[in-house]
């Protein structure tokens, strides 16, 4: 299976694992059920991971993944999840949807399927370095399961900020990136290209480093 095929539109989901987050956020919850603190219970998870890391594996990957997943868990028992193959591009929380007690589960929730590690991108004369490709899906109208990645990178102050998002919009397999500093979209191609589409220049990622769910079970299992 190629390191991009995480993107592409399937009627099975990719996601193989579940990794018992109840266990983190269930305690809190209901010790303080009107006040979520989502930082609070990613943090849980980012220490519970890294603590078992013992062969050096990349900690900022592990770190991000603890915090992506724990925030989507968290969304989908809120019905604060994003599904813009529901709402056309608009940025809306799903518990905000006319239908959205009859929604499938599975298009009330993403799963995270792997972050990918690029050191250096250049996109129409802008360079972009150290950069995380975080790849989940999420079940579409059809109940298909669909791509949704969003970019990150880490700031001055060593904290995450998001540069964009993107999604498969036009049912075509190619994943549509809007991103800051730009004022028109950016495709990726389940080959791992990015198609500048004022130029037509095809550019293939190159990925540095990447992990999935394989990754963190061999973590969890480590423990036992």
């Amino acid at each position: 299976m190629g390191i991009f095929n995480s993107i592409e539109k399937t009627k099975i989901s990719k996601r193989l694992y579940n990794f018992n987050l109840q266990e983190i956020y269930r305690k809190g919850r209901f010790a303080n059920p009107d006040d979520i603190n989502y930082e609070f219970f990613e943090d849980l998870n980012i220490k519970r991971l890294l603590s078992l890391n013992k062969k050096n594996k990349n900690t900022t990957l592990i770190e991000l993944w603890a915090k992506l997943e724990m925030k989507a868990y968290i969304d989908y028992d809120l019905g604060n999840t994003i599904n813009l193959y529901y709402t056309d591009n608009i940025p809306k929380p799903v518990k905000e949807l006319e239908d959205y007690n009859y929604m499938p589960e599975d298009a009330r929730k993403m799963n995270l399927l792997d972050i990918k590690y690029i050191k250096k991108i250049d996109i129409e004369g802008l360079e972009f370095h150290d950069i995380y490709f975080a790849t989940f899906e999420i079940m579409d109208t059809t109940n298909f399961y669909r791509p949704y990645i969003l970019v990150f990178k880490k700031d001055e102050n060593n904290k995450w900020i998001q540069l964009g998002y993107g999604y498969d919009s036009n049912d075509n397999g190619n994943v549509e990136f809007f991103i800051r500093r730009f004022n028109y979209p950016i495709f990726l191609t389940n080959k791992g290209y990015l198609i500048a589409p004022l130029s037509s220049k095809r550019k293939k990622l190159d990925v540095y480093d990447y992990i999935n769910e394989n990754n963190i079970k061999k973590l969890l299992l480590s423990k036992k």
